[in-house]
């Protein structure tokens, strides 16, 4: 017997019932897994690059070396090289004596002065003529130029100036006269460095804590800035066997410059903070003493510096911070000047002999710091004394104070003519004060 017609109805219409729900709830579950897949795929993917709505910045270039006169900068001309000057003499007449040929030395020339027959403890004095003030802001750098024939100084202010007297031209007031001098503005900040070669008179390098390398053409009678770098010069260097090598001490790091191409050649990492002096042995152009704020006093053989991580040959530490090293004349000898109120000299084949000396170098208020150097030879070192005098220093560590009333400031910085014994500039202030043989 056939089943009802209306059973197999009601069963045909469940059936499709279920049917249609399967299909629903595959559509969904496929529809779940897919948003999981884009969420997925979101979250793996790399984040776009927002849009910004300024105008794309492209990489800013190193800086590259740049030759700018005063002029091309929007500057005014320097005092010397206007009608404006200070001083009785032309600038022009300092000029031509400068820049004569015949003044123009090589290292090795013997036909200077120095006799080294000169006791500094007793036969240096100071004339009221022989004082000059050159500006209102404190001198922070003193040189001789190496001229056989004048005694031409040059100073470096921590305002940027560079000053110039002639001491051969004699002042009739005595202190604060104006005879001789005469005062530029190559740079806008604290003057770190003043180098002049021996062979090349005429050029005059300086540098600052704005980062500027500066050349003074005397014979062009123009500046020009040849490397400025966005870090500070603490110290400048002239290596003795060429004049257009260059030696720059930033924060750490010394840098070899090279004048002939205006490009920086080698950089060394050799100490933690600024570089204070830089110091070329005078017999042995490879070697080279620098100190720092770091407490070390290191001494390098340039042949053999890595550029990684430099080694030097010889590294003695102060307790503080170390404002000079100077080899001797003769470069046996090696004087520090350390803010630990120490004087401390080398000496021996590899400065293995140490003397240490006891000194006041504390340099209150606005006084630069003190800086000991040494003499015509290796007998006496020179260094400021806190009482407006001087102190000369033996090797047998014995110290003589020099007076005079006409010393009216503190002497800070010092320089000794390189050609004639018995002529010793310092400065005090925005003074200069010639000690001469008396």
């Amino acid at each position: 017997m056939a089943p009802p017609k209306k059973a197999n109805s009601t069963m045909a219409l469940d059936y499709e019932q279920l049917r249609q729900e399967n299909i629903k709830r595959n559509k969904e579950m496929i529809a779940s897994i897919l948003h999981q897949k884009s969420q997925l795929a979101a979250l793996l993917a790399p984040p776009k690059p927002t849009r910004s709505l300024s105008k794309p910045t492209t990489p800013k270039p190193p800086p590259a070396t740049l030759r700018r006169s005063l002029r091309s900068r929007g500057l005014p001309p320097p005092l010397a090289f206007t009608d404006a000057f200070l001083g009785s003499d032309s600038w022009r007449q300092l000029v031509d004596v400068t820049c004569l040929s015949g003044e123009r030395r090589e290292i090795g020339d013997s036909d200077n002065e120095v006799s080294f027959g000169l006791d500094a403890r007793v036969d240096l004095g100071l004339k009221k003529g022989n004082v000059r003030t050159v500006g209102n802001d404190r001198i922070v750098i003193v040189r001789f130029l190496p001229l056989l024939s004048r005694s031409i100084v040059v100073s470096g202010s921590e305002q940027g100036s560079l000053g110039f007297w002639d001491a051969g031209v004699i002042g009739e007031d005595g202190e604060g006269d104006s005879d001789g001098v005469y005062v530029s503005f190559p740079h806008n900040s604290h003057v770190s460095g003043i180098s002049v070669h021996p062979s090349s008179v005429g050029k005059i390098y300086s540098s600052c804590h704005d980062g500027d390398l500066c050349l003074m053409d005397m014979e062009k009678e123009m500046f020009d800035i040849i490397h400025t770098s966005e870090f500070s010069i603490f110290s400048l260097s002239q290596l003795p066997h060429d004049d257009n090598s260059l030696l720059l001490g930033y924060e750490g790091k010394v840098k070899s410059f090279d004048g002939r191409t205006g490009k920086i050649i080698d950089v060394w990492e050799m100490h933690e903070q600024r570089v204070n002096t830089i110091d070329v042995h005078p017999g042995n152009s490879n070697l080279v003493a620098t100190c720092s704020a770091d407490g070390f006093v290191q001494i390098w053989d340039l042949r053999c510096l890595g550029k990684e991580q430099p080694k030097s040959i010889k590294e003695v530490a102060h307790n503080r911070a170390v404002q000079s090293a100077y080899f001797s004349p003769t470069g046996n000898g090696l004087v520090s000047t350390s803010t630990e109120d120490t004087i401390r000299i080398w000496g021996g084949p590899h400065f293995e002999n140490l003397s240490i000396v006891k000194h006041n170098n504390k340099a209150a208020g606005r006084l630069s710091s003190f800086r000991a150097i040494w003499g015509w030879n290796d007998s006496y070192i020179f260094i400021g004394n806190i009482q407006r005098a001087i102190d000369v220093i033996s090797t047998e560590n014995n110290i003589t104070t020099l007076k005079s009333e006409y010393m009216t400031n503190v002497p800070c910085r010092f320089a000794t003519h390189p050609y004639k014994e018995g002529l010793l500039a310092c400065a005090g202030g925005g003074k200069l004060f010639l000690w001469t043989k008396m």
